[in-house]
């Protein structure tokens, strides 16, 4: 897969993953914008860097330094991509920021600033760039996510940002599908400065990059699918999606909290199990389920 002509922009780009997946789109033709937070002299030398290896590359790119969360920033960013570059087809919205911490210690200037970088960063730099993929019909957008949506400890305000990114992207793929826009999420975990004091030094080897990579890759393809939640690491890829277990059926009379008590063994997870496209589908799924228990027609 190539993407020469293709203009991606990328979100905390200065380290790890963000850098990799600049570089490793660069290789294979694209034109990269490396985004990451305000020049602090580790960022400014982490941006100076990977804009090197791209050049080196005998890649195009440009290089900013501005917080994801400033919405006019990032727009002044995005005017300045489409007037010199004319259009931008891939956005991954790969910045984001991780402080564990007990609930009952977590501010809430640290829960909005988790919100306003993850949550808001990704709406700030996504609704930049639609307008213009929708005028081209054509885009890729991809957001990152993390195992944490299944819950860990002192990870709550993490796992409620990275949650929100997937109803966002459940219900703006549905938007973009008419105009040719496809959007993801991909959760990855590799070796990086971010994740590493969370492996054992025995199987960091098996979390390299290359996974990541290439699911990243092919999301940002022509042939990628739409409204998908992709986990890769360790030579793993998975498709998540949240799912809703089959239903047990009360009348009115019957549904009382003790009533569910006593079935609870019966509703906990009971098969099959079903995705849904979106919550319409689900709703229609519940008008139908009761309509035909109460023996109503219904179109």
């Amino acid at each position: 897969m190539r993407f020469e002509h293709q203009v991606a922009i990328i979100t905390g780009a200065a380290s790890g993953l963000g850098r990799a997946y600049a570089i490793a789109l660069a290789e294979r033709g694209a034109r990269v914008v490396i985004v990451d937070n305000e020049p602090l002299t580790l960022k400014d030398a982490g941006l100076r860097s990977c804009a090197q290896a791209v050049t080196a590359l005998g890649g195009k790119t440009k290089v900013f330094c501005l917080d994801v969360s400033d919405s006019a920033a990032v727009q002044q960013m995005v005017d300045e991509v489409l007037l010199d570059w004319g259009k931008v087809d891939i956005l991954i919205n790969n910045a984001g920021i991780h402080h564990s911490c007990p609930f009952e210690h977590l501010s809430e200037k640290t829960w909005k600033r988790q919100f306003d970088v993850d949550v808001h960063g990704s709406f700030n730099m996504t609704k930049a760039v639609w307008p213009s993929m929708k005028l081209n019909g054509y885009g890729r957008i991809i957001m990152t996510c993390a195992s944490s949506i299944f819950g860990d400890v002192y990870e709550s305000s993490f796992s409620a940002s990275k949650m929100a990114l997937l109803g966002l992207v459940n219900s703006l793929h549905l938007e973009g599908d008419e105009f040719g826009i496809t959007v993801n999420t991909i959760t990855p975990h590799a070796v990086t400065q971010m994740t590493a004091q969370h492996l054992a030094p025995a199987v960091r080897p098996l979390f390299s990059k290359t996974t990541a990579l290439s699911v990243m890759l092919y999301l940002c393809s022509s042939k990628c699918p739409s409204g998908k939640h992709i986990f890769a690491a360790a030579g793993a890829i998975s498709q998540a999606e949240l799912v809703e277990f089959s239903a047990s059926r009360f009348t009115a009379e019957e549904c009382t909290p003790e009533v569910i008590h006593s079935r609870w063994g019966e509703i906990y997870r009971a098969k099959p199990y079903r995705g849904r496209s979106s919550g319409e589908a689900q709703v229609l799924a519940w008008a139908k389920a009761s309509a035909e228990q109460r023996n109503i027609d219904i179109e």
